[in-house]
């Protein structure tokens, strides 16, 4: 698979509408069932990622950048207690 460099003003593009989809789909899931919510954002990231993908280097590679991203973001939760 060939890297590429991606303009800045595309990453920022993409981190805005990520931020869109992620007040959505908050407002959608909240008082859902978890399992339920948790099942359907695992089928949209895959179905996304082989819709987007030609090769099977470039799902993994798309499976390692959502692995790092989630991890990341559950590093980052402060929950405090009520």
């Amino acid at each position: 698979m060939e890297l590429r460099q991606v303009p800045q003003d595309d990453i920022l593009d993409v981190l805005e509408m990520v931020d869109k989809v992620e007040r959505s789909l908050s407002g959608i899931f909240r008082g859902s069932d978890r399992s339920l919510a948790t099942s359907a954002l695992i089928s949209a990231s895959v179905n996304c990622m082989l819709s987007q993908c030609d090769t099977l280097e470039e799902v993994i590679l798309c499976r390692n950048i959502f692995v790092e991203t989630l991890d990341g973001s559950i590093r980052s939760i402060q929950i405090t207690e009520p």
